[in-house]
């Protein structure tokens, strides 16, 4: 199981959550990619990651995969953790202080529900 910061930091990445940051939060995220982009001239693991979530295809899986990878650099490396945690904390906080719901929906549904709280049962007929 990966950092919860560092899930929220892949799935904005992906562009997952463009629309629930703010000024602050867009660009702590342009920080963070800069910071991303200049790891991945040395390493093409991560360059391979933050490219696959950068696509416009991209969806879970390799939102996934960029924050195992971040998960493992920063395990290998404390600097680069800590400046990451630092230039991504506002995106981290926008999303998860935030009263916006992000819910992103790629292709045919039968029945999708986003709530933030349900009190009783949904009957989908």
């Amino acid at each position: 199981m990966t950092d919860p910061f560092l899930d929220s930091l892949a799935t904005a990445l992906g562009g997952q959550t463009a629309t629930a940051l703010g000024a602050a939060g867009t660009m702590a995220l342009a920080k963070v990619r800069d910071l991303l982009r200049r790891r991945s001239q040395q390493d093409p693991d991560t360059q391979a990651a933050l490219e696959a979530v950068e696509r416009e295809d991209a969806g879970p899986a390799q939102i996934t995969a960029l924050s195992e990878r971040l998960d493992e650099v920063c395990a290998e490396d404390v600097e680069f953790a800590e400046e990451l945690r630092r230039e991504g904390a506002a995106v981290h906080n926008e999303i998860t202080a935030s009263d916006n719901v992000v819910n992103i929906n790629k292709g045919q549904v039968t029945n999708l529900v986003q709530t933030r709280e349900i009190n009783g049962g949904i009957t989908f007929n």
